[in-house]
C-alpha cells in the first residue's frame, strides 16, 4: 500500500532518526560483494488458495464524511481485514456488521479479532498487525498448526465466540471496536476471521463515535471506491506456496521472491457495493501466507530478508527442522523487521537486508506472514553460504546504493534488477 502522504512521511522519520535507510543495515552484511546479482532464482509456485477474504482498504482516506467503506458476501471460514485513515476532524470508530439475508437460522463462529493502536506512524500500524497475527495464529486456533503445544491451542480455542444469526436479521459483530477513537490522521487496522453456516453479507463502516453501530448498517451511505482499488471480495485468505527446487547450499546463493505477481499471482475478486466490478489485491494484503522450503548440502547458510518494492516493516515467524540439531528437532523463530530506531527497510533501495538465523544442508524452513499494511511488495528470502557472506563494507554504502524512485506496488512485477545495479 503506497500513501498519497508516504513520501512526505518518510522524510521526516529519517530526520527524526538520523539515518539513512539505503544504509539502515550496511553493517549487517555486503550483499553486492556476498554476490547477490549472481544468484539463482528458486521459483515457487501456488498450492492452494483458499477461504474468503473480505478487504476493505478503498477508500483508505475516509471523509468528508463516514459511511459504508467495504461489503461484501461470505460462507464457510473467511476474513474480513480492514486498513483505513480517519480524514475527519471528529472522532469515529470502525464497525462490523454481519447480515443474514435468508429464512433460515445461520450460526458463525468467530475464531480471532485482532485490531491494532490507531496512529499516525502507519509503518507501525502495519506492523503491530503482522506481530498480532503471528502471536495468535489461526491455525492454531483451528487445531491445524503442528507447531503450537496443546496447551496453546486449547488457550487459543477458548477465545472463540459463536452467535446465532435469525432469519432476515443483523447483527453487530467484534464489538471492541465501538471504544477505539480513531482521530482525525490515524491509520486504524484490524481483522476478524469466523466460520459461517450459510452465506453472510458484511458491512465495515466508519461511523461517528456516538452513532448507533447497528441502526447505521441500514441507513449509512455507501462510500465509493478510491484509485486505489483496494476492496472487495476474493478467494484466498490462506494460501500455500511450494518452493519449485531444493536448495543445496554447496551451490551458491539464491533466492525465493513472493508476491511479485508473476509466479505468486496477486488474488483477484469483485467489488459487490460496485456492481461487481473486478478488482485486484495489489500486495495480498489480508492474506495468510504458508511456504516450505527445503535444502540440501554440507555448507552451512544465512537466511536474510530483502525487500524488493520500496519500504517495508512486518514480522514472519520461521519454523525449522534441524537436521543436525537431535537437542533441538524443531524451533520457532519470529522475527521483526522494522522498528525502533530502524522503522523500516528498503527506502529506495533493493540492497537492503535482515539475517532471519542460520542454517544447515538439510534443514527444512517452514515460513509464515501475512504481508504487512504501510509496507510494499514483492520481497525475497535469501539463502547464502556463510562462506560467502561479507558482513563488513569496505567502502562507504552510498557509492554503490542506487537512487531508484521507490517501487510502487500497483507496478511491482516490472521490477527489473539490472536496471537498479
Amino acid at each position: 500500500m503506497f500513501f498519497k502522504k508516504l513520501g512526505k512521511w518518510i522524510t521526516t522519520i529519517i530526520a527524526m532518526t538520523g539515518t539513512f535507510m539505503g544504509g539502515a543495515h550496511a553493517k549487517n552484511i555486503d550483499l553486492v560483494n556476498s554476490g547477490y546479482f549472481g544468484f539463482t532464482p528458486l521459483p515457487v509456485s501456488v498450492v492452494s488458495d483458499r477461504y474468503t477474504l473480505l478487504l476493505s482498504d478503498s477508500p483508505e482516506y475516509v471523509g468528508p464524511e463516514g459511511g459504508v467503506l467495504s461489503a461484501g458476501t461470505l460462507k464457510g471460514l473467511g476474513r474480513i481485514y480492514f486498513y483505513h485513515v480517519n480524514d475527519m476532524v471528529e472522532d469515529h470508530k470502525i464497525a462490523i456488521v454481519l447480515e443474514n439475508k435468508s429464512g433460515k437460522q445461520n450460526t458463525v463462529t468467530i475464531h480471532r479479532m485482532l485490531k491494532t493502536k490507531p496512529t499516525e506512524d502507519y509503518f507501525a500500524v502495519g506492523r503491530e498487525l503482522s506481530k498480532l497475527d503471528l502471536e495468535q495464529p489461526l491455525s492454531s486456533v483451528l487445531g491445524t498448526n503442528p507447531y503450537v503445544t496443546p496447551k496453546e491451542k486449547k488457550k487459543f480455542k477458548r477465545k472463540q465466540e459463536t452467535i446465532t444469526l435469525q432469519p432476515h436479521s443483523r447483527q453487530l459483530i467484534f464489538k471492541d471496536l465501538e471504544k477505539v477513537h480513531v482521530k482525525k490522521d490515524n491509520l486504524f487496522s484490524g481483522l476478524v476471521d469466523f466460520t459461517s453456516t450459510d452465506e453472510v453479507y458484511a458491512r465495515v463502516m466508519m461511523l461517528p463515535m456516538k452513532v448507533k453501530s447497528l441502526g447505521a448498517a441500514y441507513t449509512a451511505k455507501e462510500l465509493p471506491i478510491d484509485e486505489v482499488r483496494l476492496r472487495g471480495t476474493y478467494t484466498g485468505m490462506l494460501r500455500t506456496l511450494a518452493v519449485n527446487s531444493v536448495y543445496d547450499s554447496s551451490l551458491g546463493g539464491a533466492y525465493v521472491e513472493v508476491a511479485n505477481d508473476r509466479e505468486d499471482p496477486f488474488i483477484q475478486g469483485v467489488d459487490e457495493m460496485n456492481h461487481n466490478d473486478a478488482v485486484t489485491d495489489r500486495g495480498n494484503y489480508g492474506v495468510s501466507y504458508d511456504m516450505t522450503l527445503y535444502t540440501k548440502g554440507n555448507e552451512p547458510f544465512r537466511l536474510y530478508f530483502n525487500p524488493l518494492g520500496g519500504a517495508y516493516s512486518g514480522s514472519f515467524t520461521i519454523n525449522t527442522t534441524h537436521s543436525k540439531n537431535k537437542n533441538a528437532k524443531v524451533t520457532t523463530e519470529t522475527y521483526q523487521v522494522g522498528g525502533g530506531d530502524v522503522p523500516y527497510l528498503g527506502h529506495q533501495t533493493v540492497l537492503d537486508s535482515m539475517q532471519m538465523g542460520s542454517y544447515h544442508g538439510g534443514d527444512t524452513l517452514h515460513i509464515q506472514f501475512m504481508p504487512a499494511g504501510a509496507s510494499n511488495l514483492p520481497v525475497r528470502f535469501l539463502l547464502i553460504p556463510e562462506a560467502l557472506v561479507v558482513d563488513k563494507f569496505e567502502i562507504p554504502v552510498t557509492h554503490y546504493v542506487p537512487e531508484t524512485p521507490t517501487v510502487d506496488n500497483t507496478d511491482v512485477g516490472n521490477v527489473n534488477l539490472a536496471d537498479l545495479h
